[in-house]
């Protein structure tokens, strides 16, 4: 063997055994992961919505161990499927008290929450979840939390919905007589009135309705109109519907939060009622939800498109809450292992301080009991009352075409009234009174912005031209919902809310269509160029009417949207930029807000907010980043081939070693402004000219070669000054080769 190939063995060798010690080395010393209990339906009826909230909490795990973990310690969920049953869930508690978790995140269904919750207060393990509503569940245990309301009030919303907006006066309550179902009774009985409410209880024994015949006939056969509330959990709510159904009840129908989820509806599927008349159980079905994403803010719509790319499916409200309680309990984690008020020991993971590590983190979330110490959730702050619980708005939302849409009018409970005029503002019917309790009654516009033609993007004067469509539905004549601005339309004439071209009613809902086309104001972030993703925003908002009067939300039925709310359909709109490809449209609901205290000195101490509703259409659209290059860079390409060829060039050549490179660096400079002109003055260096900053160094190194081989020709190092010629050109290629590398993986992956 040669002892030049021995030596490089060698080399290799020791540079193998130098990974494989450091590899070992982080093995040895990374730290054990904090270990969650994950314990929910991943098998049984309810096992799509455990799915759901397995792929939103793993959303929240992945972000946060995506910036390095707890305190470096990642953190690991263990799975405990309860298969829906509550006998299951009991013996997956032991299971978790036996294991190093330090806390539990579940369970959907309220009976297996219940039934395991003794269990985890035996061990002292907190537990946190995101759906099981049950009012027993938090009240009677100091180690478990809920990141929502609980059931009696959501119940308790339901019958102010029914009373204030519904404006029903006779309501039948079905509901089961278990844990779930008399809180809830409990809860509609406190909000509406007992001579307008008859009350049918279903017995449940086993995990199965009883009496449910006999029952479920006496509340279809009871006389008069009127609108039907189940009170049930979502492993009952479904059979209690269908009987209803089949009993001859068309009407309306309001269930709770379980049913709040358009996956429900498969559990009408296969009915042979159904496969006849689609539409058989679901019409005219309503349920409370938590959250709607139709009509959900910045955060949640960026949630959702996360969600819709892992699981491949639209989140509802599960996956929000599942994702909260995750958030809550990351939360609750960094606070249990680095906060003073813990002490300082933080979470040990050692097996003598188990039930240490578990009661600090019972701490942390308990600590979460203020806006002040609020965690950033889905839909606003989020913290926990003296119950434990996270009291959220409860939104009403229907089933139509198999989609789940907010309700026309919601109710938005008043907490802060400060600089309110709350008499006033009752006179003109914006605001309803329950006891202590103050609504607005909320105006809901279904809203729409179909693209006609984007004609042209002007990077340099940051604006674009749009021509499009924009809809409102919207119940009642009022015309406050179309008072709306654009404040990036740079044509103010462009559009006026009072002159539509087309007005009138539609399905029982005023409709109001506009046709705008014009200028708009952009920012666009050209750090990429020429690789890069612009967004162009359509944005209005009304500034007359606070949000908690008017919201607009996304009408899915009108934009024929797909489940994650957005629309990729190249359609022509975009055919004249031939520059740009598209990439979609997305819709979101945004508010524009406000702390001013208008100069009213009843507001100098307060902490109340004006929020006015706004509605945002955005195109995504990316640069044709080769046909870019082709037209702009080409010149550029040539010139690195010819520098490069410079580095070959015998020792005659000297002169045009140097010569060529600096006229080269020129060139490029010319060529360097010319594209610059094309983006004006961003500010900050974009990819583009950071390319030509590199040609710029092996242009200058090409002339260092040149300059280099001279010298040790002439100190008659000739073999030296070939093998400087070599390492040149291996530097020069594989920088070139690294550059369309990076670019690729950066831009083409």
């Amino acid at each position: 063997m040669k002892p030049r190939l021995r030596m490089w063995l060698a080399v290799v060798a020791g540079v193998a055994l130098v990974l494989a010690v450091a590899w070992a080395a982080i093995l040895w010393t990374r730290p054990e992961p904090i270990r969650i209990a994950f314990a929910n339906s991943l098998s049984g009826p309810s096992a799509p919505a455990g799915t759901e909230s397995l792929v939103a909490t793993q959303l929240a795990i992945d972000e946060v161990n995506a910036k390095g973990g707890v305190n470096g310690r990642l953190i690991e969920l263990v799975l405990f499927d309860d298969a829906s049953d509550p006998a299951v869930a009991r013996a997956n508690a032991q299971a978790i008290a036996d294991s190093p978790c330090v806390a539990v995140l579940g369970h959907y269904l309220s009976s297996a929450s219940l039934a395991a919750a003794p269990v985890y207060k035996d061990a002292r393990i907190p537990a946190l979840t995101g759906s099981a509503a049950a009012d027993d569940l938090t009240s009677t245990n100091d180690y478990y939390f809920r990141a929502l309301a609980p059931v009696s009030a959501q119940a308790r919303s339901v019958a102010e919905h029914l009373r204030a907006v519904m404006k029903e006066p006779k309501v039948r309550l079905v509901h089961t007589r278990d844990s779930y179902g008399k809180s809830f009774e409990r809860g509609f009985a406190a909000a509406y009135p007992a001579e307008q409410l008859h009350v049918f209880g279903l017995d449940v024994a086993a995990g199965r309705i009883g009496s449910m015949d006999g029952t479920l006939a006496a509340a279809a056969q009871e006389p008069g109109p009127g609108v039907i509330v189940v009170g049930a959990a979502p492993d009952f709510s479904p059979d209690i519907v269908k009987a209803l159904r089949r009993h001859g009840i068309k009407g309306t129908i309001i269930a709770s939060q379980g049913a709040a989820r358009e996956s429900y509806l498969q559990n009408f599927a296969n009915e042979p009622e159904e496969k006849s008349h689609p539409g058989f159980f679901s019409e005219n079905l309503y349920a409370a939800s938590s959250l709607m994403f139709d009509s959900a803010g910045v955060a949640a719509q960026a949630f959702a498109v996360d969600y819709k790319a892992k699981a491949g499916t639209s989140p509802s409200w599960v996956a929000g809450g599942a994702y909260d309680a995750a958030r809550l309990m990351i939360d609750a984690l960094k606070r249990a292992a680095v906060h003073r008020r813990f002490m300082g020991q933080g979470i040990q993971k050692r097996s003598d301080s188990k039930v240490a590590d578990r009661d600090r983190v019972r701490v942390a979330l308990a600590a979460i009991d203020s806006p002040k110490s609020a965690v950033v959730g889905l839909t606003g702050r989020l913290y926990f009352n003296a119950n434990r619980d996270i009291p959220r708005p409860i939104r009403m939302g229907f089933f139509h075409y198999g989609r789940f849409v907010t309700a026309p009018r919601q109710l938005v409970r008043i907490d802060q009234p400060d600089g309110i005029d709350l008499a006033a503002e009752q006179e003109k019917g914006h605001v309803i009174a329950f006891e202590d309790r103050r609504y607005w009654i909320q105006r809901v516009v279904y809203t729409g912005i179909d693209i006609i033609r984007v004609s042209r993007i002007d990077v340099k004067q940051n604006s674009f031209n749009v021509d499009f469509y924009l809809w409102m539905r919207f119940a009642g004549d009022d015309e406050a919902q179309t008072h709306v601005e654009f404040p990036a339309l740079l044509d103010r004439g462009a559009f006026d809310p009072a002159r539509p071209i087309q007005a009138g009613h539609e399905d029982g809902l005023s409709y109001r269509l506009y046709r705008i086309n014009g200028d708009f104001k952009a920012r666009f972030d050209l750090h990429d160029y020429p690789f890069d993703t612009q967004q162009l925003h359509l944005h209005f908002q009304n500034t007359e009417q606070r949000r908690e009067l008017i919201t607009y939300v996304i009408d899915r039925f009108g934009l024929r949207l797909a489940d994650d709310g957005s629309s990729r359909a190249e359609d022509g709109a975009y055919s004249g930029l031939p520059l740009w490809r598209f990439l979609g449209l997305t819709y979101f609901v945004e508010s524009l807000s406000s702390g001013s205290t208008l100069g009213k000195a009843s507001l100098f101490g307060a902490e109340a907010r004006t929020e006015f509703a706004g509605f945002d259409a955005t195109i995504m659209l990316r640069r044709s980043s080769a046909i870019y290059m082709l037209k702009n860079l080409l010149p550029l390409f040539l010139l690195v081939l010819v520098v490069f060829a410079t580095l070959f060039f015998p020792e005659t050549m000297f002169r045009e070693r140097v010569t060529i490179p600096v006229t080269s660096i020129l060139a490029s400079a010319v060529l360097l402004v010319a594209v610059s002109s094309q983006i004006g003055d961003v500010g900050y260096t974009v990819v583009v000219e950071e390319m030509f900053y590199i040609f710029f160094v092996l242009c200058l190194m090409a002339m260092l070669a040149g300059y280099r081989h001279e010298k040790l020709r002439d100190a008659g190092r000739k073999r030296v000054a070939v093998v400087s010629d070599h390492v040149a050109q291996i530097i020069y290629a594989g920088t070139v080769l690294a550059i369309i590398v990076v670019l690729y993986r950066r831009y083409a992956v």
